[in-house]
């Protein structure tokens, strides 16, 4: 068992190539076709353990950066930082790992057509479930890797799991025809015809392109503040640190003179809004001149008895009660793990870091837009936009049909490694699967705009202070995926799971 362990953990480890920065995609689509080539001798125990290290070591390796956060600004000493990753790296590659078993124990001899579809099924699913349960991290999925591919034109019409599952499949039934051939064995017809079939349809559908139309332009003007997480709430620091996002606010007013959005990244305010000191929340305010420029912000919030963490829309006329609790703002509702919620039973563990804005209350009810001359943004705070099935869900609730997706981050809990790139690679998807532009201000990098092909269009220097420009068209329209979410993707992991079931129990019949 330890040598399949170690047998997964090889190929594992190329995981993260998949993804940004590196984006080699075919990498990600060739990895899972490898591991049922290496299950063929198996048992399902054997091949749990594969599926274990493959999983472990590509998590281990592809969130390594969570040690900065970990040791370097959260204090935790070294030796429990690396263990605390092994730990959820193992977890995680638990997945993967019953992915790999199942497959094992229910795949059908000589069936190449079911049994690709049904690790089609197996390895999304498990995608699916490391994406939801216990909040879920929907971190390094496929689909997330594909938006860098020849196959991105096909995210608006299928998003990222659909997608996954139906070039997993045709991998599988190409896999097994070449080794059909290599070995002189007999060719399936019913692999032939599904490869050609899918093949066909997806060569169809790719050139098509979903029906949106421009909805106008809007200014913008970002501000990437650069403050390193080590001096961020250092209560010695705040002060000269909002004397330079000030400062950088002024740039970035001059830059629209004839009027826009002024953007300012996740919690560029380090206090709570309602303790801030009343001239810093004038001054944000400002910024602002009512019906010409308005700003976009990140601070912590306090609403009644609960906190959160808060994306702020300020036009340059709120007084009194209006300018203490902005009503013009995004909650964040999926919040992050130790970061913003401490799970329970391990306060012991938030209490070995020193990690300030602990316990955050969920926003709550429909998608609220935040409308700005004529476009209306659907704001995610940080982490909220790598989960798609739960973001598709916000927008077909929301109160108006979005243009714009905006995203504001503080990432420099992770310094200037891979976490940026993935996710920005992650928010990219977003935008591609749903044919909506992407606005996304951080504090210390990506920051820039996104086409609704997924695609960069103004790219800010990482970690510098800097204010950039730029002009956003908005789009109006809904994509297939954006109407029916994820609905495909079951139906097929349904029908996989539901005929490999079905033979299983006729060749072996339940007594």
């Amino acid at each position: 068992m330890k040598s399949r362990l170690v047998w997964g953990a090889v190929p594992g480890a190329a995981w993260v190539l998949a993804f940004a920065p590196f984006s080699w995609w075919w990498v990600g689509l060739g990895l899972p076709l490898l591991v049922p080539l290496m299950l063929r001798r198996d048992t399902p125990q054997s091949a749990f353990w594969l599926g274990l290290g493959f999983g472990t070591s590509a998590f281990a390796v592809g969130v390594h950066w969570l040690y900065v956060s970990l040791n370097h600004y959260g204090g935790l000493p070294a030796p429990l930082a690396v263990l605390s990753i092994a730990v959820f790296a193992l977890y995680l590659g638990l997945y993967t790992g019953l992915a790999s078993a199942l497959y094992v124990k229910f795949r059908a001899p000589g069936a190449p057509l079911l049994n690709a579809a049904l690790w089609a099924a197996l390895w999304t699913l498990a995608e699916w479930c490391r994406s939801t349960l216990f909040t879920g991290f929907a971190w390094l999925n496929l689909g997330d890797a594909l938006v860098d591919s020849p196959f991105a034109v096909l995210l608006p019409w299928l998003g990222g799991s659909a997608l996954s599952f139906l070039l997993l499949w045709m991998g599988g039934l190409l896999v097994s025809i070449l080794l059909a051939v290599v070995q002189r064995e007999r060719v399936s017809p019913l692999a032939l015809v599904g490869l050609l079939t899918l093949g066909v349809g997806l060569s169809i559908l790719g050139p098509q392109r979903p029906v949106t139309h421009t909805s106008g332009y809007l200014d913008v003007a970002g501000v990437q503040t650069n403050v390193d997480q080590s001096i961020k709430f250092d209560p010695d620091r705040i002060v000269s640190n909002m004397q330079q996002a000030f400062e950088l606010g002024d740039l970035a007013s001059q830059q629209l003179p004839e009027g826009g959005l002024l953007v300012f990244p996740e919690t560029v305010n380090p206090l709570v809004w309602a303790d801030t000191p009343n001239v810093w929340r004038e001054r944000f305010r400002d910024f602002a001149k009512p019906g010409h420029t308005g700003v976009l912000m990140g601070s912590a919030t306090q609403d009644g008895y609960d906190y959160f963490n808060s994306i702020v829309l300020l036009r340059g006329q709120e007084t009194g009660e209006a300018l203490l609790v902005p009503t013009e703002r995004h909650d964040k509702r999926h919040l992050v793990p130790f970061g913003e919620f401490i799970p329970w039973g391990f306060q012991w563990f938030v209490s070995l870091m020193n990690i300030p804005l602990g316990e955050f209350s969920r926003g709550s009810g429909p998608l609220r837009t935040l409308e700005f001359n004529g476009q209306r943004m659907a704001a995610t705070v940080c982490y909220e936009d790598i989960f798609s099935s739960e973001l598709v869900a916000l927008i077909q609730s929301a109160d108006h049909e979005p243009t714009v997706l905006v995203n504001l981050s503080n990432l420099a809990w992770f310094g200037q490694t891979w976490a940026l790139d993935q996710h920005a690679q992650i928010g990219r998807t977003r935008s591609a699967e749903l044919a909506k532009p992407g606005l996304r201000v951080t504090n210390t990098g990506l920051s820039g705009v996104v086409g609704p092909d997924g695609q960069w269009l103004t790219q800010a220097e990482r970690g510098q202070a800097v204010v950039w420009r730029a002009r956003i068209e908005g789009r109006k329209g809904a994509t297939l995926f954006s109407r029916i979410g994820t609905w495909l993707w079951w139906t097929l992991c349904a029908l996989a799971l539901g005929a490999a079931f079905h033979r299983i129990t006729r060749v072996r019949p339940i007594s």
